[in-house]
C-alpha cells in the first residue's frame, strides 16, 4: 500500500499543508521543528515515497534520472547502470531503468520514463528514441554500444584489440582468428567490426590479415570450431566476448590443444570470470567506470543549463588490453583474493579492497 501526505497528516494530527512544509527539501518556517521531526518520523515508518509527477507540476525539480537501454549483454548493462547509479547518488539523484527492444518498445519505454517526471534521460541503445520520436523534452545523454551518428559517449572497441594484437606480435605471434557468434547482421555488428579492425591494425606491420570464424557457420558445434582452427592454425584466437573465450579454453584443452603454447586466447569485455578460468584469461576491458563518469558529468551539466538540444559530445573512450596466462603473461592480480564482494567486472574489483 502506498501512503500519501493525507495519511501522514491524519496520523500526525496536522494539515496536509503542514506535512508538505515539513517534508520540503528547502525547509519552511510554517511548521515548528518539533512538528517537522514528528512528521518526518511518521513518513519514514510508513516508507512514504513522494509523487514526483505532482512535485514537478508544483514547480519542483525531480531527483530521478531515467535510463533506457537494450540488454544486449546483461552483465555489462547492469554493471554500467550500477556505476551510473553510484555516480548520480553522489549528487542526490536516483535512477529508474526501462528496457525495450524494437522501435515500438523503445518509444513506449521512453514515454514511460518521461511520464514519471524524470529530470533527465540516459540512452544506451543503438538508436536514440529521444530524437527519433522528437521526445527531447528533458536533457539527455546518448551513449550507444558503439560509435554511431551524434553520439555523446562511446567505447572505442578497436583500441583494445589493436593494443592486444601488437603486444602478441611483439611476443612472436604472426596470425590470428576472430571468433564471433555471427559477424554479419548480428546485434553485435558494429562493435564486432571495430574489434576486428583493431586486430587488422595490430597485424598490419606483418602484412597479414586475421581470419573470421563464426559460430553460425560451424552450426554451433564446438568440435567443428576446433577442427576449423586446426585447419587455419592461428597463433592467436580472439573471441567476441569473455563468455565465448571461456568456453573455447575448455574445448581447446579437451581437444589436446595447449593454451598458450599452441594458441593464445583473448576475450573481450573485462568480466571477472577471466581470472577464474582454469587458464586465467587475457581480455580487453571496456572502461565502464569512465563511461559512467562521463555520462553523469555530461547529463548534470545539461540539466543545469536546461539544454534540450545539445551538440553531440563525441567522447571516445579506449578499451585496453588485460594480459594474463592465456597469452603467456604473468598476472599478479590473480594471486589476491577478495576480502569482501567479488564484482562482475575486473575494473570494479580493482577499485575495491582486495
Amino acid at each position: 500500500m502506498a501512503f500519501t501526505m493525507k495519511d501522514i497528516a491524519k496520523i500526525a494530527g496536522v494539515s496536509r499543508q503542514a506535512v508538505a512544509a515539513a517534508l520540503s527539501d528547502v525547509g519552511s518556517s510554517k511548521v515548528s521543528e518539533k512538528t517537522r521531526e514528528r512528521v518526518r518520523s511518521i513518513a519514514e515508518k510508513l516508507h512514504y515515497v513522494p509523487n514526483q509527477n505532482a512535485k514537478r507540476l508544483r514547480g519542483g525539480s525531480s531527483n530521478t534520472i531515467g535510463i533506457y537501454g537494450v540488454p544486449y549483454v546483461s552483465v555489462l548493462a547492469q554493471s554500467l547502470f550500477y556505476e551510473i547509479s553510484m555516480g548520480l547518488s553522489r549528487y542526490g539523484y536516483n535512477l529508474t531503468v526501462s528496457y525495450g527492444w524494437g522501435e515500438k518498445a523503445s518509444e513506449q519505454a521512453i514515454r514511460n520514463l518521461l511520464s514519471q517526471g524524470v529530470a533527465g534521460v540516459i540512452v544506451t541503445s543503438e538508436e536514440n528514441p529521444m530524437t527519433q520520436y522528437k521526445l527531447d523534452s528533458v536533457p539527455y545523454v546518448f551513449s550507444p554500444p558503439a560509435g554511431v551518428a551524434d553520439f555523446d559517449v562511446v567505447v572505442d572497441h578497436a583500441a583494445g584489440t589493436r593494443e592486444a594484437m601488437k603486444a602478441l606480435v611483439k611476443a612472436g605471434r604472426k596470425s590470428a582468428v576472430f571468433l564471433v557468434p555471427s559477424f554479419m547482421g548480428s546485434f553485435y555488428d558494429e562493435p564486432s567490426r571495430q574489434k576486428y579492425q583493431g586486430i587488422v591494425e595490430g597485424l598490419k606491420e606483418l602484412g597479414v590479415a586475421p581470419s573470421i570464424l563464426t559460430i553460425v557457420e560451424c552450426g554451433g558445434e564446438g568440435a567443428v570450431v576446433v577442427e576449423r582452427l586446426r585447419q587455419l592454425a592461428p597463433d592467436v584466437l580472439f573471441c567476441g566476448d569473455d563468455y565465448l573465450a571461456g568456453r573455447m579454453l575448455s574445448l581447446l584443452q579437451s581437444s589436446g590443444i595447449r593454451v598458450p603454447e599452441d594458441i593464445m586466447v583473448v576475450g573481450y569485455d573485462g568480466l571477472s570470470i577471466c581470472d577464474m578460468c582454469a587458464v586465467p584469461l587475457s581480455t580487453v576491458i571496456q572502461p565502464l567506470k569512465k563511461r559512467a563518469d562521463h555520462i553523469v558529468s555530461l547529463l548534470l551539466d545539461r540539466i543545469k543549463e536546461n539544454n534540450l538540444s545539445p551538440e553531440p559530445a563525441g567522447i571516445r573512450l579506449p578499451s585496453y588490453f588485460y594480459p594474463s596466462a592465456s597469452c603467456g603473461f604473468s598476472n599478479e592480480k590473480i594471486q589476491k583474493l577478495p576480502l569482501y564482494n567479488l564484482y562482475s567486472m575486473l575494473e570494479t574489483n580493482w577499485e575495491n579492497p582486495l
